[in-house]
C-alpha cells in the first residue's frame, strides 16, 4: 500500500544479528502469510525442517503449523524468532470504504493510512475481486494519505521503541 515504506524499515538493528526471523500473529496464533527471514545457513535449515515436517511429523500437517511448532517447539529456531506488531507487515482489511474499522477485529490488526500493505487470509477464491478492489484502487489513486513518507508514518519511531522493549527483556536475568 505504501511504497514510500522501504522494508528496511523494519529490519532489527545490529545488535540483533541472532535474529533471523520477524513474525507476526494473532488471536489465532502465528501468521506465515507474510514475514522476514534472513539469508542465512540458520534460515536453510529452518525452511528444509518446515518442508520434511509433514514427512517426520503429522502428514496432515499444514505449512502453517509446521513452521508454528518448529518455532515452538525448538531453542534453536525459537531463540532467532521475533513477534512483530502485526500491523508492521501483515494487516488485516478495514471497512471498504476506508472510513472505520472492521468489527470483530482490533485496529491494531488492521491496516491504517501508511501501512506497508494489507493481506487478505483466507479470503475464498470467489470474493477476492471483492474484497481487493477497494484497495487496488487506493493503491493506483497514489494519495498522498496512503503513501506518506516514513518520517510521516511513524513506522522508524516505532519500530525503534520495540526493538529497545525487546532488548530489554532479552537483558533481564
Amino acid at each position: 500500500m505504501n511504497p514510500n515504506l522501504p522494508l528496511e524499515t523494519f529490519i532489527p538493528p545490529p545488535d540483533f544479528s541472532h535474529i533471523n526471523l520477524l513474525l507476526t500473529k494473532d488471536w489465532n496464533g502465528m501468521k506465515n502469510s507474510v514475514f522476514f527471514i534472513r539469508v542465512h545457513p540458520w534460515s536453510i535449515k529452518l525452511l528444509s525442517a518446515a518442508i520434511a515436517y509433514p514427512t517426520t511429523h503429522d502428514p496432515l500437517s499444514s505449512d502453517l503449523s509446521a513452521l508454528n511448532n518448529l518455532v515452538q517447539d525448538h531453542d534453536f529456531f525459537a531463540r532467532s524468532t521475533v513477534y512483530c506488531p502485526p500491523r508492521w507487515f501483515n494487516a488485516y482489511t478495514r471497512t471498504p470504504d476506508d472510513e472505520g474499522w472492521r468489527a470483530g477485529s482490533s485496529p491494531h490488526f488492521q491496516i491504517h493510512p501508511g501501512d506497508l500493505l494489507v493481506n487478505f487470509p483466507r479470503t475464498p477464491y470467489y470474493r477476492l475481486n471483492e474484497t481487493m478492489l477497494p484497495y487496488l484502487s487506493l493503491a493506483e489513486a497514489h494519495e498522498r494519505k496512503w503513501e506518506p513518507t516514513v518520517e510521516e508514518t511513524g513506522h522508524g519511531e516505532e519500530v525503534a521503541r520495540f526493538w529497545k522493549s525487546v532488548h530489554r527483556v532479552e537483558s533481564t536475568p
